[in-house]
């Protein structure tokens, strides 16, 4: 599968996260934004990232290690978002709201598995069009 076609599909499902949203809303639903606004965001930002390399023009080998560099950054600092929140609430006795780390949280990790599992699906593609001997 072409990184083009991953960036994609990527951004298509991001946008489609929405689906279900609003239809709970118009059957009168209140659901909690969050998890469709992750889903939306690692989506889209994911393949709008993968579209900008490939229209760079770098090599399928150069992206796929800089996508699984960034994706591991976006999981380490999707996690390290409860850093903050532990210290204002544990340390400093703070009461804080917990969406704003929530939504960092779910970005980053999520975002991150979507990168890291691009290159994945973008090699396994690969290793089939090799053992075919097609152009895919």
């Amino acid at each position: 599968m072409h990184t083009m076609r991953i960036a994609n599909i990527l951004i298509i499902m991001g946008v489609l996260a929405w689906l279900p949203f609003f239809w709970l809303l118009a059957r009168g639903a209140h659901p909690n934004l969050l998890p469709y606004l992750a889903f939306h965001l690692a989506g889209v930002l994911s393949g709008a990232w993968l579209r900008s390399r490939q229209a760079a023009g770098a090599k399928a080998a150069a992206i796929g290690q800089t996508r699984v560099l960034a994706g591991t950054v976006m999981i380490y600092l999707g996690v390290l978002a409860w850093g903050p929140y532990l210290y204002l609430t544990r340390v400093a006795g703070v009461d804080v709201e917990i969406t704003g780390f929530l939504a960092a949280h779910l970005t980053g990790v999520l975002g991150g598995a979507a990168l890291r599992g691009s290159v994945a699906l973008q090699r396994l593609a690969e290793r089939r069009r090799d053992a075919d001997g097609t152009d895919g």
